[in-house]
């Protein structure tokens, strides 16, 4: 075949994968970026020219990466957050090609979307968890996410490459019946997405304010009682406003300030005194140093009962290796959870928080400005596995309101300069979902089916 043609190919699923997935947020495009190099993978072109194209077109979309996590994440991080899904993404197609031609067309259609889920599911136990997955591209489309109550994030990923698959197959010439397959899994899922959505049942309601000031950043790093207690004092006092308005739980950013024993207890006492007066529950992020030093965030009742703290569990490789993680869940007694900004990127430890049947998570967290979005939008999908609403306050990003079912309810960022306020009314989830009780169990089904396909595939070629 043409060079050209292949490095058309590479080029237009690059380019969609680079507006759809990772940090991109076109959502329509994650359903047709693996079309063009599948339709190669489909036709009489040699393998290693298709796994150079699919390897191109995965690495030009993880290339959206760099404005966020240049300069900022070591580059031995940002390049295996790039390389690996490239790779994964390329031998997906390469397998799927193989099995088309050794086996059956609607085998290699299968195929694509198993091997992919199953790469996608197995890059998840590394230790930026699901971060890179496709799936989180269909966010912005609520309706398009539910049957991640079903199998998790999983099945997503799968249904949008059986999609891509089914629609390369027919391009490539194949039958027909490809096309209605490709239409019929869009119908399904957007017909279980509306149903589910237009189902959810009546629940109580939680009043919500989150605020975050991007301008005290520059005092978090400062081992400096006087920067540290201005910051309190300036989040306290949004958290006065916030409950005069009538929120009564209250979220602020990951590490607003260090906390350290000698100012300790002025911090406590600003807090307790708002939280009480206030009659709201404030949630707030420490760099608490202590005997040992945590990323913590630290919990304050309107009761006057002693403040509670929950230690982040996963910490981001090269930027927080200063901090003991944390080993534990944090549940209120409303059933309200509590995690820390990278902590909702692994499906697996949240889906482990949903036995304590949450309907609530608020989640303080720390951006980088240009991943709003793309990281914000990872933890409206653990809302919509688990059955849980989200509230999420992040600095250098977003503030977001969302409900068990993915719709965002209240949205605005962080950067517009002094104490920004978001308030809301945000509907309690409906609770633990089958995907919090079965789990990944989608995702071990295509890990085995991806090994018969191959095997059965590399069989037919030995008997041929």
């Amino acid at each position: 075949m043409n060079a050209m043609i292949i490095v058309l190919c590479a080029a237009l699923s690059g380019a969609g994968l680079y507006f759809s997935t990772g940090l991109g947020e076109f959502w329509a495009l994650a359903w047709i970026a693996p079309v063009p190099v599948l339709w190669l993978a489909f036709r009489p072109v040699s393998g290693w020219k298709v796994f150079l194209a699919a390897f191109a077109a995965g690495a030009i979309g993880g290339c959206n990466l760099l404005a966020a996590y240049l300069g900022t994440l070591p580059p031995p991080v940002l390049a295996i957050a790039i390389v690996l899904p490239a790779l994964t993404f390329a031998l997906s197609v390469l397998g799927a090609g193989y099995v088309a031609r050794r086996v059956a067309p609607i085998l290699g259609v299968i195929a694509f979307a198993a091997l992919w889920t199953a790469f996608d599911y197995l890059m998840a136990l590394g230790p930026d968890g699901a971060a890179l997955s496709p799936a989180y591209s269909q966010v912005g489309m609520p309706f398009l996410i539910q049957f991640a109550s079903v199998f998790g994030l999983w099945a997503v990923t799968f249904l949008i490459g059986l999609f891509a698959a089914s629609a390369a197959m027919f391009a490539a010439g194949r039958q027909r019946e490809f096309a209605v397959i490709a239409v019929a899994v869009l119908v399904v899922d957007a017909g279980y997405g509306t149903w589910r959505m237009s189902a959810a049942p009546a629940s109580t309601v939680a009043h919500i304010g989150l605020a975050a000031d991007d301008d005290l950043a520059g005092k978090v790093f400062k081992d400096d009682e006087a920067d540290a207690l201005d910051v309190v004092k300036t989040y306290a006092n949004a958290a006065r406003t916030l409950s005069l308005k009538g929120s009564n739980l209250i979220v602020f950013p990951e590490r607003v300030a260090m906390l350290k024993p000698a100012w300790r207890g002025a911090a406590m006492a600003e807090l307790e005194t708002a939280a009480h007066i206030g009659h709201a529950t404030i949630v707030i992020g420490f760099d608490d140093n202590g005997a040992e030093r945590h990323n913590a965030a630290l919990v304050f009742f309107p009761s006057g009962a002693p403040p509670q703290s929950y230690d982040k569990r996963h910490l981001i490789a090269g930027l927080e290796s200063i901090f003991v993680p944390g080993q534990a869940s944090f549940m209120l007694s409303d059933r309200t959870g509590v995690a820390i900004c990278k902590d909702m990127d692994f499906p697996a430890t949240i889906r482990n928080d949903a036995r304590l049947q949450p309907t609530l998570f608020a989640v303080p967290a720390w951006d980088f400005e240009k991943d709003a979005w793309g990281h914000g939008r990872i933890a409206i999908m653990r809302g919509v596995e688990n059955g849980f609403a989200v509230a999420r306050a992040a600095r250098n990003g977003l503030l977001t309101l969302s409900d068990g079912y993915g719709r965002v309810l209240g949205r605005k960022a962080s950067s517009q300069g002094g104490m920004v306020m978001l308030q809301g009314n945000l509907p309690r989830g409906p609770g633990p979902t089958l995907y919090a009780r079965i789990g990944d169990s989608l995702a071990w089904i295509c890990c085995a089916l991806s090994l018969l396909l191959v095997a059965v595939a590399a069989f037919a070629r030995r008997r041929n």
